[in-house]
């Protein structure tokens, strides 16, 4: 995925990748790229620690609606 915009930070690729876990499961692994513009580039690693912060609950949401299909 890609942003189609831009703020001061914007992600500029991410995206998930799934698998098939040992235990019939699925694992997700998010990943992202972020780009600061302007100021932005001062707090690109403030949102690097706000998108790890938001990682797992955006990957159980992944992961259930995966599940679910």
């Amino acid at each position: 995925m890609r942003e189609q915009y831009k703020n001061l930070i914007t992600a500029t690729e991410g995206g998930y990748d799934l698998e098939r876990a040992p235990d019939g499961g699925t694992r997700a692994r998010l990943f992202s790229v972020l780009e600061g513009h302007g100021v932005g580039k001062l707090l690109v690693g403030f949102g690097d620690g706000a998108v790890r912060k938001g990682a797992p609950e955006f990957g159980r949401c992944v992961k259930e609606a995966v599940e679910a299909s």
